[in-house]
């Protein structure tokens, strides 16, 4: 295998320019780990709202599985970017507790300002295009989902996961899972 980073500040660097290729294959496990480490902060939801996430809605689920609730944070949707390690929403699953443990993250891109930036396809990272979604949100965006807390049989990269579960009360039943949400 070959090794991509040295030293701390190379790690960011070697995952954001891997991660960021346009046609990359899966990400390894070893990749994944170190996504995980350097988002581990994120495991504490009260760090997830001092760096500016707010939690949105209730816990989604549909027959397919769930998302868990998600945390949005507005200014890195604003921004058009797509990097790995700024996440634009958090996933987290509520716990019979009612602590919260975090299972993935979702990135997400308005399509319009996506386009208005010379960009012709649908953006892509991690070896996976962008799902296109224009019913959930006013105006349509692109997305990908990543569960690198939670394990998914239905794959990485999911919309949904059936391993995440949602409290009967107040849950969310999206009628259909067309646009990935």
């Amino acid at each position: 295998m070959r090794q991509l980073f040295i030293g701390t500040s190379v790690v960011a660097l070697g995952f954001t320019a891997w991660a960021a290729a346009q046609y990359t294959p899966e990400p390894t496990q070893a990749q994944l780990a170190q996504l995980r480490q350097m988002m581990s902060r994120f495991e504490n939801v009260e760090a997830a709202r001092a760096a500016g996430y707010t939690q949105f809605g209730d816990c989604m689920s549909n027959a397919q599985g769930a998302q868990g609730i998600h945390f949005t944070n507005q200014a890195l949707i604003d921004d058009p970017a797509v990097d790995p390690m700024r996440p634009e929403l958090l996933m987290y699953e509520p716990r019979e507790d009612g602590s919260l443990r975090l299972v993935g993250v979702e990135y997400l891109v308005f399509q319009k300002a996506w386009h208005d930036k010379g960009n012709k396809a649908s953006p892509a990272m991690l070896g996976q295009e962008f799902v296109p979604n224009m019913t959930l949100l006013p105006q349509p965006f692109y997305a990908l989902h990543l569960w690198a807390w939670q394990y998914n049989p239905k794959g990485l990269f999911a919309n949904w996961n059936p391993l995440v579960n949602c409290p009967k009360v107040g849950a969310l039943a999206p009628a259909s899972d067309a646009h990935g949400h």
